[in-house]
């Protein structure tokens, strides 16, 4: 496959979480742009923009991410077998990521990560034993 380009247009990715207290998180952000090859997989979240659907949760979210990052997130992952390894950046957060591919017209992706003892400064939520953050996603190539 040659190296073909992520367009903006109707990329996004879409996070899930395991029940945090009396609620769990959907979000979804747009993927802004990238390239896939046969080997290597990178694009760019606007994380600035995700929107959970909750009027609530949403402002405190936008306020944690733009205290933590600048909006951003980049993907960057080498081919392994079927999938790509590789890691998630946002600001000073760095995450291993290993990402499922399928398709070829939009690229579906699709990944899990696990997170011990963290501490979420949004509103009910405070410190986490065990986080589980699913992700999916589709990236239209041109």
């Amino acid at each position: 496959m040659a190296q073909r380009k992520v367009v903006s247009d109707g990329s996004q990715m879409n996070v899930r979480t395991n029940r945090l207290g009396l609620l769990s998180i959907h979000a979804t952000a747009p993927v802004i742009d990238g390239e896939v090859s046969e080997s290597a997989l990178n694009f760019t979240v606007r994380i600035d923009q995700v929107v959970t659907g909750n009027p609530l949760l949403d402002p405190e979210l936008h306020a944690l991410i733009r205290e933590i990052t600048r909006g951003i997130l980049t993907y960057s992952g080498q081919r392994n077998g079927d999938a790509f390894d590789g890691q998630a950046t946002a600001g000073s957060l760095i995450v291993p990521l290993t990402l499922n591919t399928s398709g070829t017209g939009p690229l579906e992706v699709s990944g899990s990560s696990q997170f011990s003892d963290v501490h979420v400064p949004l509103p009910g939520l405070g410190h986490i034993k065990h986080l589980v953050v699913d992700i999916d996603g589709r990236l239209h190539v041109e």
